[in-house]
């Protein structure tokens, strides 16, 4: 399970702002984000999905996004090729997108490379798991 929870640093302890499905005695993973993050991991990833919707496939989708420390703070959004009857066939490339603007971060040749990486993906696979 993927989840994102607010929670606020009080004497010692993190305290959720929402309430939550952990468990007692639960362990998870905790990801710091600074203050200066204005767009969160579920925006960049939602961003990413309309954009790729719209201008790739819609066989294809951004999953977990990881904050990366580039120039400027990015939230990198892997892009994967799915079948319906299959699931994730594997990771075509990934966008950013600008933690602070929300901006999407494309280089001239990233449509083209993720529909190229999507592509050697799809022609491994055997052609009854094919759409």
């Amino acid at each position: 399970m993927t989840d994102t929870i607010t929670a606020r640093y009080e004497g010692g302890v993190l305290v959720p702002l929402q309430d939550t499905a952990l468990q007692e005695h639960q362990t998870v993973r905790l990801q710091i984000v600074p203050p200066h993050v204005h767009v969160t991991a579920a925006a960049a990833r939602r961003k990413v999905n309309r954009f790729v919707l719209d201008k790739i496939s819609y066989l294809m989708g951004g999953e977990q996004p990881t904050l990366v420390e580039t120039h400027r703070l990015v939230w990198r959004v892997p892009v994967v090729l799915t079948y319906p009857d299959q699931g994730v066939v594997g990771q075509a490339g990934f966008i950013d997108v600008d933690a602070e603007s929300g901006e999407l971060l494309l280089a001239p040749n990233t449509i083209e490379e993720i529909k190229r990486n999507a592509h050697a993906l799809a022609v491994r696979l055997p052609p009854e798991a094919t759409p």
